[in-house]
């Protein structure tokens, strides 16, 4: 189990009951979200820091800056293909990071509010748009967007299952 240590600052493993602490180098970092790719690579976001890191045991923690400046990186995911995808909250945008550059694309709509991200077995990656009051789609670099049935609905975090179902939590 993998969690980001917001207020300690790092990156920590739970295996075999021992924790173990990876800590970048920059310390403005609010670490946020993490993920592990389909080879074992841990990928994380410092939001304060603006950058993407990626943990390989026994190396130093690398650090990668985001293109747009302040976009405050929060939710990560890593797709079957290799691709993190991280979610900019503050600009609106979704970043795609493959062969060490980054592609960022602009989210429909001002300030939706983005959160929660997961990829799909067929390259689609979705998200929750809080403000917005739906579910994001990127796709082939087109994006959907799906209205939920509540208008006060709030989808926080998104997961897909086997199948290829999307699943939400809405805190409101």
């Amino acid at each position: 189990v993998w969690f980001a240590e917001s207020t300690a600052f790092g990156f920590t493993r739970l295996k075999d009951g021992e924790l173990t602490r990876n800590v970048p180098k920059s310390d403005q970092g609010a670490p946020y979200g993490v993920a592990v790719d389909s080879k074992g690579l841990v990928w994380g976001t410092l939001q304060g820091a603006n950058k993407l890191v990626k943990i390989v045991s026994g190396e130093p923690v690398a650090e990668f800056e985001l293109p747009t400046r302040g976009s405050s990186p929060s939710d990560v995911a890593a797709d079957p293909a290799g691709n993190v995808w991280i979610l900019e909250f503050r600009a609106n945008k979704s970043a795609r990071f493959s062969d060490g550059k980054f592609s960022e694309f602009a989210v429909p709509g001002d300030n939706a509010g983005l959160s929660g991200i997961a990829a799909a077995e067929d390259g689609s990656v979705w998200f929750g748009m809080l403000r917005g009051h739906a579910l994001g789609r990127l796709r082939d670099g087109q994006f959907k967007v799906f209205e939920l049935p509540r208008k006060d609905a709030r989808p926080y975090t998104v997961a897909i299952d086997k199948a290829g179902n999307v699943w939400y939590a809405d805190i409101s």
